[in-house]
């Protein structure tokens, strides 16, 4: 039985045009860089269009999105990747859709930093991580560990809240360190004088006596024993932050903040002050009293020969 020649011709034509149907719908995967940013406000509506890549320029490349976890891209937020995906379309707007995603350091127009940022950072959490400077874009401390990158906790030090008003209220907000013991702690709010204070709570007393008592073995009835300058709290802080120093003796202090490429943005401290446990708050403003935009700051004492610097960011 032969094939009737229309017949044989129209199976060839579908089967054409479902070839071409498949690669229509079918982007390959692409490679691109650029700067992952945040987007404020846009036309469209959908998840195509909460990310997007910039250039170094500061030029719009493509809307970037990431399906099956959006929140992930949170991570990259105004840092220089290497990204791969293929085009997908949304509700309104057609964007990338992220299948790999790496931090780079292979930027053209690197910037210039007031210091090392692995020398004014730590990752206590990991102290086997390998830090590695990246100058893309701001001055980033990336730990890697077996040569994937980490997420460095916050330092768990035990906080001073003695003298901190919380309210009258009669909530419990957990157990704190407050007049030299771990006791529960009742208040309002989580927030006091604009500083979000809900991180240094622990949950039992046990958590409490063991981050707390060795501190009170060298801090009660006594003084100091050396300088030193503590990781301000919170980090990353919206708009204010508490930075935390020890002074031995009586001694003239000075606590400046730098931006990352040596520029003194606010002197908080500039006096003599007598020996003690110490605090400063930092709003977020300059020396001329406005505030300053969003970004990673440096924070430095100075009293006599001891200096240290150490890094926080101000997120917006």
């Amino acid at each position: 039985m032969k094939s009737h020649p229309m017949t044989m011709r129209f199976y060839l034509i579908t089967i054409i045009n479902l070839i071409f149907a498949v690669s229509m719908l079918s982007t390959p995967i692409f490679g691109v860089t650029g700067y992952v940013r945040y987007s404020e406000a846009s036309f469209c509506t959908d998840s195509c269009s909460i990310y997007f890549l910039e250039n170094e320029y500061g030029e719009f490349l493509s809307w970037i999105t990431h399906l099956d976890d959006m929140e992930m891209l949170n991570d990259y937020n105004d840092r220089f990747v290497d990204i791969e995906g293929d085009t997908i379309q949304c509700v309104e707007c057609e964007a990338i859709n992220v299948s790999s995603i790496a931090i780079s350091n292979e930027c053209q127009m690197p910037v210039n930093c007031f210091a090392d940022p692995c020398i004014v950072s730590e990752c206590s959490s990991y102290p086997d991580a390998a830090c590695v400077a990246n100058y893309c874009g701001g001055c980033w401390a990336d730990y890697y560990l077996n040569g994937e990158l980490i997420y460095c906790d916050l330092s768990t030090d035990c906080f001073d809240l003695t003298g901190i008003d919380f309210g009258s209220c009669e909530m419990l907000l957990g157990i704190g360190w407050v007049n030299d013991s771990c006791i529960y702690v009742s208040g309002c709010d989580y927030v006091a004088d604009s500083v979000d204070y809900s991180d240094v709570f622990f949950n039992s007393m046990d958590d409490c006596i063991q981050s707390c008592v060795f501190v009170s073995d060298l801090e009660i009835n006594q003084l100091p024993v050396a300088f030193n300058l503590y990781n301000n709290f919170p980090n990353p802080f919206n708009p204010v932050t508490a930075l935390r120093y020890d002074l031995p003796v009586d001694a003239l202090v000075n606590i400046t903040i730098y931006d990352m490429i040596g520029r003194e943005v606010r002197t908080l401290v500039n006096t003599t002050q007598d020996a003690g446990f110490k605090s400063v708050i930092w709003d977020a403003t300059n020396n001329q009293g406005k505030p300053v935009s969003a970004g990673v700051y440096l924070y430095q004492i100075q009293t006599g020969e001891f200096v240290q610097t150490k890094k926080m960011v101000l997120l917006k």
